[in-house]
């Protein structure tokens, strides 16, 4: 069966299926190139977001607390411009990461930097925010240098004034990696959003667009980020190889996905269980023959896949799997079902013919199961006398006991078991004797031996020898050839079914065989 569904159902969508791949990574391929433009916007977001938050974090940890920051730095400073003011503004402003400056004025308006000959501009070119105390302001520069600062903390006294620069917030590196002034950091206050400190001067123009990132931070700081379209577009433009890669390869998992999805329905277990939903499991009937008097006992029920309508598939194509999956159990309902209906309507019941269902061990190991299955033939015009089960050997029971309270239950119903494909599986005995089976056949395998000289013909002997011993009705199963059939009869075998006296036969053709017999 997994040879006829790979050139039969699974080799015609090969070509489309492949053309089918090719078409959705490329489609996944271009439309993720086409959100190029967001993933570098969600990127730039994400960098910015993940920079600015730590550098305010380490703001707002180290010197969160300005006057708690400031005072002990004021404390130490003599206000004169002597060595030993500029060695501490020094040692201050180059040993702590977070300071880039700091500038001294004192009250007889000497003014000393930790940087030579670097007048300060911080009267005329700073921004008041925020009034932290009487002494204490935060301040920003707007940048007619070319130093980047953002933040400055102003502390005034009556022995001078104290200016201290920080170092900025948006780093150089990430400001100018693609282009200069790209990006245009902002900060302000909660309390007054009018007020803004610039990283630089150079990009105001990008206040008229929408920030991309605006974050609130310790002391109620507002960090906005702008950028520029520009810059927004050559990384888009950076992204759209890689994004290009990345959406062939989801393409080709959804591919993948869906190719699973059809393999899936085009499986055996699929296609049977669709079979089942459709009942495109149909019985073929064999007469069995006896011998004594050319007369049909009856008949045994054989399972035929119609497959769409279209094809009719042998059961050895997939009676194996659907006995080891289980659905062999389905299958066996909608066979009995049509066999009922259909002998019916041959008025059957006015016969004394008998027919013979397959059954495996699972199924005699359910009593809820049989109950349900010996309701259906009651409900039918067919007497549950003409019905047999046929175990199979070549399956093991798991409980013997349920079967043979089951097997009690059918026989107290008039239906007969027999165990099929007599020495061939696991225990005939066993099975004869515990389940007490009083009809056996005989397996196809051991009727081809008559009239060779194989070692099988002698447990044909044996087996035969056995069923007349223990009194129990014997069928012989493909007998094929006249030798074969009289070797059987002179041995005591009268039940036999086989090519030799007829095919299964679906349901027209065993019509009319039926009538013909009953004449």
């Amino acid at each position: 069966m997994k040879a006829w569904l790979k050139t039969q159902l699974i080799a015609k969508y090969s070509t489309t299926m492949s053309l089918v791949a090719i078409i959705i990574v490329i489609i996944m391929a271009m439309c993720f190139t086409l959100f190029s433009h967001y993933f570098a916007r969600v990127q730039l977001s994400s960098t910015l977001k993940t920079i600015s938050s730590d550098l305010i974090d380490n703001y707002t940890t180290t010197i969160g607390d300005y006057p708690s920051f400031i005072k002990p730095i004021v404390k130490d400073i003599n206000f004169d411009c002597g060595i030993r003011d500029q060695n501490y503004i020094e040692k201050l402003a180059y040993n702590n990461y977070y300071l880039r400056k700091i500038d001294i004025e004192t009250s007889d308006n000497k003014h000393c930097s930790s940087f030579e000959n670097h007048q300060s501009e911080y009267n005329s070119t700073s921004v008041f925010i925020k009034r932290l105390d009487k002494n204490l302001s935060l301040w920003a520069t707007l940048n007619n240098t070319n130093e980047q600062s953002i933040l400055s903390l102003v502390w005034k006294g009556k022995r001078g004034q104290v200016v201290i620069r920080f170092e900025p917030i948006i780093s150089d590196v990430i400001r100018n990696k693609y282009c200069d002034n790209c990006i245009f950091s902002v900060i302000s206050t909660v309390e007054n959003t009018d007020k803004k400190i610039y990283s630089h001067n150079d990009a105001k123009s990008l206040l008229k667009l929408p920030p991309i990132t605006s974050d609130v931070f310790s002391n109620g700081l507002v960090l906005s980020n702008y950028v520029d379209p520009k810059l927004l577009s050559i990384i888009s433009m950076d992204l759209k190889p890689l994004l290009f890669i990345i959406g062939g390869i989801l393409g080709f998992i959804v591919f993948l996905i869906i190719n699973f999805y059809i393999k899936r329905k085009l499986s055996l277990h699929s296609l049977i269980e669709k079979g089942i939903t459709r009942k495109e499991f149909i019985p073929y009937y064999q007469p069995i023959i006896n011998v004594n008097n050319n007369r049909m006992y009856g008949c045994e029920v054989l399972v035929r896949w119609w497959f769409n309508k279209k094809e009719l598939i042998s059961p050895d194509n997939f009676i194996p799997y659907a006995e080891k999956s289980g659905l062999i159990i389905d299958i066996t309902d909608v066979l009995l079902e049509k066999t009922l209906i259909e002998l019916s309507s041959l008025n059957w019941q006015k016969s004394s013919a008998i027919i013979s269902i397959n059954l495996v061990p699972e199924q005699l190991e359910n009593k809820q199961h049989m109950r349900k299955v010996v309701d259906l033939i009651i409900k039918s015009s067919i007497s549950p006398k003409q019905i047999a089960f046929e175990i199979t050997e070549r399956m093991s029971f798991t409980d013997l006991d349920k079967a043979a309270s089951v097997i009690d239950y059918l026989k107290a119903q008039g239906i007969n078991v027999k165990l099929d494909d007599a020495g061939t599986g696991y225990g005939s005995f066993s099975y004869i004797q515990n389940l007490n089976l009083q009809s056996l056949k005989i397996d196809k395998m051991f009727v081809d031996m008559i009239g060779t000289h194989d070692h099988k013909l002698f447990v044909l002997d044996s087996i035969i020898a056995f069923g007349k011993k223990a009194g129990m009705e014997m069928i012989a199963e493909g007998v094929e050839t006249k030798q074969q059939s009289d070797y059987l009869l002179q041995n005591g075998v009268y039940l036999q079914q086989g090519f030799y006296f007829s095919e299964p036969l679906k349901f027209e053709q065993f019509s009319r065989y039926f009538k013909e017999d009953q004449k």
